[in-house]
């Protein structure tokens, strides 16, 4: 099923190319971007416009396009028609009206207002539904309603996208949109998929407003694509144990992570030999086992031939996540709502809750490689997770000892060494040492002491034979360490980001 063509529900209409070139040229030329909202505003991030004091707040002196866009499209305030036929020209304003990003007040049709949310994110301008009525009518949300793209949740989501190479992508759960657009950056062809018609609907629209080619689809997960495959897919599921009225956007099942199952579960079908699949999402460790290793067990008998790695950002009691949606469980389902919520999950073996981003990679057959957890900061991004994962590919060769023997391995730009000292004797002496580096995955590795003079001779023109017999001549190892087991220290600080390899040579 294609994007609903009824708008009939939607305050927004697909126009033709010109009246969309036409508003799109005109943000643009109004320098309507992340950058200008974030510095007229004073925030930090786009994700904070949501915190803006608007009645406090002046505007710096601004062009006056880009001042009148933050107001009727971020702020939600009223413009007179006379002020923006001005401001934006004739034929701009036409376009802006027809779209349906701009209609007449209904109590004083000489104001202009916006019924959408319209704001920049990830270099797009995108529109979802508002938060409130433009006339300050009351206001509640649709049941379907599309959620906003600058948020730090859909922010991180679209950070951790990969590159598609060239191929085709499809994008879970795809709200308005905005991860297929991105992913189109890379990809031969770019699909959003979404179970609500609303959110199909302003994916179609976005991507002509940014005269981006994508496919957007209604229905039900993999539905809309039965009988293709992709080479990367990826979701952003919601999460949140349903309770009381149903939120499409928010609610995933029992326990809040059906929608994460059952997107796992499709990808045998779905995803081609080679593919990539990138969910971020939060869900459960359990009595039957941690998240990474239930996601290969619901991949089915093809859960052999899948690469699974975790990046844990966050871990969270059910107790927090039960506290932290109290007031919402108290208003739409009664006082006892929460302890009933923490018993439901309790009884379905729920240990913990840990959100973070889940690879997955389909190999060419079989592997013996375990699914991994590792911990990831704020800096860990698509490209750090898929030099994980080729690392593993390649520690997987049959060759792989030779290979690694031969490879010449760097230390990694921000690693460090802590020693911490004790006194011994009377005297301080080292007790242990300990390797970490500031990046993608947080590490902390403690070597045996007598490794680290020859851990500190890589610096990418030796290999790791070369350092093993340079250190055992000099008599650094005691006897009987063999170059097998200072090669397995090497590939666990490499699979760790202490030391960097090129898996190419």
């Amino acid at each position: 099923m294609t994007a609903a063509a009824d708008n009939s529900r939607y305050p927004l209409r697909i126009g033709d190319a010109d009246e969309f070139a036409r508003a799109r040229d005109f943000l643009q030329q109004a320098g309507f971007d992340t950058a200008a909202l974030c510095g007229a505003l004073g925030i930090a991030r786009i994700s904070d416009v949501d915190k803006v004091a608007w009645d406090a707040i002046k505007l710096p002196d601004l062009p006056a396009r880009l001042h009148w866009a933050i107001a009727l499209f971020v702020r939600g305030a009223a413009a007179t028609i006379a002020g923006s036929r001005e401001i934006c020209g004739e034929e701009t304003l036409a376009a802006l009206m027809a779209l349906g990003l701009l209609r007449p007040a209904k109590r004083d049709p000489s104001l202009l207002v916006s019924p959408i949310w319209l704001y920049p994110a990830d270099d797009l301008i995108l529109v979802s539904d508002r938060r409130d009525d433009p006339e300050g009518e009351p206001f509640a949300p649709f049941d379907d309603v599309v959620f906003p793209a600058i948020y730090d949740g859909t922010l991180r989501f679209l950070q951790m996208l990969p590159d598609v190479g060239g191929g085709e992508a499809l994008d879970l759960c795809g709200g308005c949109g905005v991860g297929a657009l991105h992913l189109a950056r890379s990809a031969k062809h770019a699909v959003t998929a979404d179970v609500t018609a609303r959110s199909a609907f302003f994916a179609q629209f976005n991507a002509a407003l940014n005269g981006a080619a994508i496919e957007s689809l209604c229905g039900d997960l993999y539905a809309p694509v039965q009988g293709r495959q992709f080479d990367v897919i990826s979701a952003h599921p919601p999460f949140v144990p349903t309770f009381g009225k149903s939120m499409v956007f928010r609610d995933g099942g029992d326990t809040g992570e059906e929608i994460t199952r059952r997107t796992i579960e499709g990808l045998p079908t779905h995803l081609r030999p080679g593919g990539t699949c990138v969910i971020v999402c939060t869900a459960r460790d359990t009595e039957d086992g941690k998240f990474h290793q239930r996601a290969r067990a619901w991949l089915g008998q093809a859960g052999a031939e899948f690469d699974v790695v975790l990046g844990i950002e966050k871990t969270r009691s059910v107790e927090e996540i039960v506290e932290g949606l109290r007031t919402r469980l108290v208003a739409e389902s009664g006082e006892d709502a929460p302890q009933g919520l923490i018993e439901r999950l309790r009884e379905a073996g729920t240990q913990r809750f840990v959100h973070g981003a889940l690879f997955l990679r389909r190999c060419e057959g079989p592997i013996a490689t375990p699914p991994l957890s590792v911990r990831a900061t704020p800096a860990a991004a698509a490209v750090d997770f898929v030099g994980l994962l080729a690392w593993r590919q390649r520690s997987r060769h049959p060759n792989f000892q030779e290979w690694l023997a031969r490879s010449r391995p760097a230390l990694a730009p921000k690693l460090e060494l802590t020693t911490r000292q004790v006194v011994r004797n009377g005297r301080l002496e080292p007790a242990d040492q300990v390797f970490s580096v500031e990046s993608a995955f947080e590490t902390a590795l403690r070597p045996d002491a007598f490794v680290i003079p020859a851990v500190r001779r890589f610096d990418g023109r030796r290999s790791v034979a070369d350092v093993f017999h340079g250190a055992r001549k000099a008599g650094e190892f005691p006897d009987g360490f063999p170059l097998e087991a200072f090669s397995d220290l090497v590939r666990l600080m490499v699979e760790q980001g202490l030391l960097t390899v090129d898996v190419a040579d």
